[in-house]
């Protein structure tokens, strides 16, 4: 690896800046780092001579990248803010002013710098360690394999073949059982298949198994079909059954729908009986109104010719000298006289 070349993308390229901008822990690794009270911020003086340059130095790097600063969190604060006096103990008399410059900025003032020979063992230091991590990864992909796992995974594989399901669902599940990513257990699989022609040839090579011991790939595949066509004959025979029990449900279906009809047409005909009826009871209301009135214009009619007749004196002629009242009423349709 070409380190010098490397370590140029850090200066001109953001990208790579932020890429690498939370591994501030490299910073107390290649040098001691004087923080202010908080123990999270530096200021421009310590971070100058953190990279032993210029004061100017590091003020040009922070204004012509202004906007990757801000975006770390540098800020200034001035007396008036409460925050300064909590960190006025480590400043300078009669420094008013202080700039604070995150540990994540004072590691990307390092990835920045051109002419600091701390910064450029900064840069090498976060290719190293990246060059350290890419060669554990390649390890874990490539070495590091038992056997027996490599047994699991093609027992896996060919488990979830034989279900009908893919050779991935298999790896994913050996992934599982192995608690290994399952992109590098995929990555295994092929290596080992590229090299013996497939896990299995693998096995019989490293004695883990014995020729013709489990079945391969190969070897399930009438498997695969056999269950493939049981599989369409159930279906097939679901969806018989079920058109039959549909077909008994729709002559249910239709008897139901006479009987309402029927049942429609009765209360039709109960409802004009019921109709008729009270047609009926209100005529006989009406007459029996029409009675009770009459009746009581004959006792009305009755009470009065009563009243005249009571009232009126008949005078004898054949008796003179002599009145003789008599009364008369009206029984049974006949007047008559008390």
């Amino acid at each position: 690896m070409n380190l010098p070349i490397q370590t140029e993308s850090f200066i001109e390229n953001r990208k790579t800046r932020d890429e690498y901008i939370d591994k501030i822990n490299v910073l107390d690794r290649v040098k001691k780092l004087a923080l202010l009270p908080d123990n999270e911020h530096a200021t421009v003086t310590t971070v100058a001579d953190y990279y032993q340059v210029d004061y100017k130095a590091i003020t040009s790097i922070l204004n012509r990248h202004k906007k990757e600063f801000e975006s770390d969190g540098v800020h200034t604060i001035s007396s008036k803010d409460e925050a300064f006096f909590k960190l006025q103990k480590a400043l300078p008399n009669k420094q008013y002013v202080v700039k604070l410059i995150p540990k994540r900025s004072v590691l990307r003032v390092g990835m920045l710098l051109r002419d600091s020979e701390v910064s450029q063992t900064i840069r090498e230091y976060l290719l190293r360690a990246e060059e350290s991590l890419s060669i554990e990864k390649k390890n874990e992909i490539l070495g590091g394999w038992d056997d027996n796992e490599i047994a699991l995974i093609e027992k896996s594989i060919n488990d979830e073949i034989a279900l009908g399901n893919t050779k991935m669902s298999g790896i994913r599940l050996a992934s599982k059982l192995l608690n290994r990513n399952a992109n590098n257990v995929q990555q295994k699989y092929y290596q080992i298949k590229n090299k013996y022609g497939s896990l299995h040839n693998y096995l019989v090579e490293k004695n883990v198994i014995y020729l013709n011991n489990e079945p391969t790939e190969s070897s399930i595949q009438p498997q695969i079909q056999l269950n493939i066509e049981q599989t369409i004959a159930d279906r097939l025979e679901a969806v018989v059954n079920s058109m039959k029990a549909n077909t008994g449900l729709v002559s249910q279906i239709n008897e139901l729908k006479l009987e309402i009809a029927d049942l429609k047409n009765q209360l039709i005909m109960k409802d004009a009986l019921l109709e008729g009826k009270e047609t009926q009871i209100s005529n006989k209301i009406k007459l029996n109104n029409k009675l009770k009135k009459e009746n009581s214009d004959l006792e009305h009619k009755l009470r009065f010719i009563s009243q005249v007749i009571v009232s009126s004196k008949v005078v004898d002629n054949t008796q003179i000298g002599s009145r003789d009242t008599k009364k008369y009423i009206l029984k049974n349709g006949v007047i008559e006289t008390n």
